[in-house]
């Protein structure tokens, strides 16, 4: 009599989540955020944004909470396997329940970010930052447009509101 055969399952596609953040470790200064969701070495999707007075933790965390908001919107965790890259290890524990920062500030985010990881069954691997890594410099790239272009903004905003009245 010999064993029941194990069923064979198929693996699910990989889809990567490449994020980053740009920004000063200082409060108050301009960052950007993006991430590219590649498969099969083919991007798929991406987006990015921008914030006025900022920290570099905030947008690194804000690029993975967005990249997991777009996985959950699309349904893509149903058919993929959902993999976080960053080359911020915060970012990386905080998806894995492995770190929380302490400081409010940063508390409601890291948890809402723990609980996208969650919803989408993420897992997480570091890559080395400026390391040559292709799809890490590409949304080290847009992050860094994306803060560029949130200052350009914002420079525009303010001088618009500052306009004399005739």
């Amino acid at each position: 009599m010999g064993y029941p055969a194990t069923p064979v399952t198929a693996a699910r596609p990989r889809l990567e989540l490449f994020c980053d953040g740009s920004g000063e470790e200082r409060v108050g200064r301009p960052g950007g955020w993006a991430f590219l969701a590649v498969r099969d070495e083919t991007l798929v999707h991406s987006g990015h944004g921008a914030a006025p007075k900022t920290t570099s933790l905030v947008m690194e965390l804000e690029a993975v909470s967005a990249a997991l908001r777009a996985v959950l919107a699309g349904g893509w965790h149903e058919a993929h396997e959902v993999v976080v890259v960053s080359d911020s290890r915060i970012a990386l524990e905080v998806a894995d329940g492995r770190f929380m920062p302490r400081p409010a500030a940063y508390r409601a985010q890291a948890e809402a970010l723990r609980a996208l990881a969650v919803a989408t069954g993420a897992r997480t691997r570091w890559v080395r930052g400026h390391a040559g890594h292709r799809w890490n410099e590409e949304v080290d790239a847009l992050a860094h447009r994306a803060k560029v272009e949130g200052q350009a903004s914002e420079r525009a905003r303010r001088r618009v509101r500052k306009k004399p009245r005739s």
